[in-house]
C-alpha cells in the first residue's frame, strides 16, 4: 500500500528536521522540544475539520525536502528606516538598522500555545531566527519594518521565526512583511509577548506571488493590562493558510484585529482565528473582509472561547465577503464556545455579489466593465484600508490592492 500524503509528509518533516545543526546554544532546546511534539503529532488529511478547505496536495511536490536556495531582488520594499530582512530564513546582518529601545538576539524558545505540525517542524528545524525585546517604558517613535523574503526556482521551502517582548510601559509599531517568488514554501512562526501597560500596532503584509506558498502561525499572548492592534492583509497563492490564536491572559486586556484577504485565478487563502478569553472583564474585536474572483478560493473560521471564569467579556466577530463573479468560492464559518452566562459576544458572517445596479451605474457613465468592479470592490474594503494608522503602510496597500483587484484572469476566463 501506498505511502498516504500525510504520512509522506510527516516523514519528509522529521528527515528535514534530522539535518538541523545537532548543537546551537540559541536554539538546541527549542530544536530538542520542538522534535519531540513533532514525533507524536499527525499531520492533516481529508478527514481534518479545520483543514477541510485547504488540501496540502500541492507539497507532493517535494518542497519539504530542499531548502529555499534563490536569491532577493537588489531592490527590496522599504516602510520604515528602521528595518531588518530575512531571505530565505537567514538574516541579513547589512540590512539591520534597529530603534533606539528595542535589542536583537539570534535566538527562539517560544513552543506553547504552537502545537500544529507545521509549527513544530518550524521550530524542530530552525537555522535562524530573531528574538526582538523592547525595553520597559520605551515608546519607539518609528515603525519597526522587518521583511522576510524567499525564493526558489524548484520546489523548496525555508523556516522564518519571529519572537517579539513589548515590556511594560512600552509601544511599539511593527510591520511583519513577507515577499517571495517562485516555488518556495514559507513556513512562519511569529509569538509576540505584551506586558501590563504596553501597546503594540502589528501590520501582516502577505504578497509573495500567485506561484509561491505560505503556511503562518501567528500566537500573541497578553500577559499584562495591554492592547493589540493587528491588521493583517494577505494576497492568496497556490497554498496560503494563515492560522492566529490570541491568548488574553491579564483582566483587561483590549485585542483589535482586522483583515482583508483577497483571492484571485486560481489562488488560496485560508484564515483560522482564535481568541481565547481566559481570565475575566477583556475585550476583542475582529472585523474581516474577503474577496474572491475566477476561481480563487477563499476560508475563515473565526473562533471565540470563553473559559470559564472569563466573566464580564466583551468580544465581537464580523467577517463580510464578497464575489467578484461565477466560479469564486468564500467559506466562512463563525464560531462561539461560552462557558459564562456573564458576557457580551456577537459574530456575523455575510458572502455576496456585486450589486448589478451598481455596475451598471457605472457602465453608464463610460467607465469598462473591469474597472466597475476593481472600483466597486475596492470600496467594499475601503473602511479598514482608511483605518490603517501607519501612512506608510497604507501608501503601499492601495496600489498593491488595486493591483489584486485588478489581476488579469487566465486565459478563456471573464475578466473581473
Amino acid at each position: 500500500m501506498s505511502e498516504s500524503l500525510p504520512e509522506d509528509l510527516k516523514r519528509q518533516a522529521l528527515a528535514r528536521a534530522g539535518q538541523a545543526p545537532a548543537e546551537d546554544g540559541a536554539l538546541s532546546t527549542l530544536r530538542r522540544d520542538s522534535l519531540a511534539a513533532l514525533q507524536s503529532a499527525d499531520f492533516p488529511g481529508r478527514k481534518s475539520e479545520r483543514w477541510k478547505y485547504t488540501s496540502l496536495h500541492p507539497l507532493s511536490d517535494g518542497h519539504l525536502q530542499h531548502a529555499a536556495q534563490g536569491a532577493a531582488p537588489a531592490r527590496l520594499p522599504v516602510l520604515s528606516d528602521y528595518r531588518i530582512v530575512m531571505v530565505n530564513g537567514h538574516l541579513d546582518e547589512s540590512q539591520t538598522r534597529l530603534p533606539e529601545g528595542v535589542s536583537l538576539r539570534r535566538e527562539a524558545e517560544r513552543l506553547d500555545g504552537l502545537s500544529n505540525p507545521f509549527a513544530l517542524l518550524n521550530g524542530a528545524a530552525l537555522n535562524d531566527a530573531i528574538s526582538l525585546e523592547v525595553a520597559p517604558n520605551t515608546e519607539v517613535a518609528e515603525p519597526l519594518h522587518v521583511l522576510m523574503f524567499a525564493a526558489s526556482d524548484t520546489p523548496a521551502h525555508c523556516h522564518t521565526r519571529l519572537e517579539v517582548l513589548v515590556n511594560r510601559g512600552s509601544r511599539l509599531t511593527l510591520i511583519e512583511h513577507y515577499e517571495g517568488h517562485g516555488a518556495a514554501l514559507t513556513n512562519a512562526v511569529t509569538a509576540i509577548e505584551t506586558r501590563d501597560n504596553a501597546q503594540l500596532t502589528h501590520y501582516r503584509l502577505q504578497s509573495e506571488a500567485a506561484d509561491s506558498l505560505h503556511i503562518g502561525t501567528l500566537l500573541f499572548q497578553q500577559t499584562g493590562v495591554s492592547r493589540i492592534d493587528s491588521y493583517q492583509l494577505m494576497a492568496g497563492n497556490r497554498l496560503r493558510r494563515n492560522e492566529v490564536i490570541a491568548l488574553l491572559d491579564k483582566s483587561g486586556a483590549e485585542l483589535a484585529m482586522n483583515g482583508i484577504f483577497v483571492a484571485r485565478g486560481r489562488t488560496h487563502v485560508d484564515n483560522q482565528l482564535c481568541v481565547e478569553h481566559r481570565v475575566p472583564d477583556c475585550t476583542s474585536n475582529q472585523i474581516y473582509r474577503g474577496l474572491a474572483g475566477e476561481k480563487g478560493k477563499a476560508t475563515l473560521n473565526g473562533r471565540i472561547h470563553i473559559h470559564r471564569g472569563a466573566s464580564g467579556t466583551l468580544a465581537e466577530l464580523s467577517n463580510k465577503n464578497l464575489l467578484l463573479n461565477p466560479g469564486a468560492e468564500i467559506n466562512t464559518k463563525p464560531e462561539l464556545e461560552i462557558y459564562n452566562d456573564d458576557v457580551k459576544c456577537a459574530h456575523g458572517a455575510t458572502v455576496g455579489q456585486l450589486d448589478a445596479a451598481q455596475q451598471f451605474y457605472l457602465r453608464s457613465r463610460g467607465i469598462p466593465a473591469a474597472d466597475a468592479k476593481r472600483m466597486l470592490g475596492l470600496g467594499f474594503i475601503n473602511e479598514l484600508v482608511m483605518a490603517l494608522p501607519d501612512e506608510n503602510v497604507a501608501e503601499w496597500v492601495r496600489p498593491w490592492l488595486a493591483a489584486e483587484l485588478g489581476q488579469r484572469p487566465e486565459a478563456g476566463e471573464e475578466a473581473a
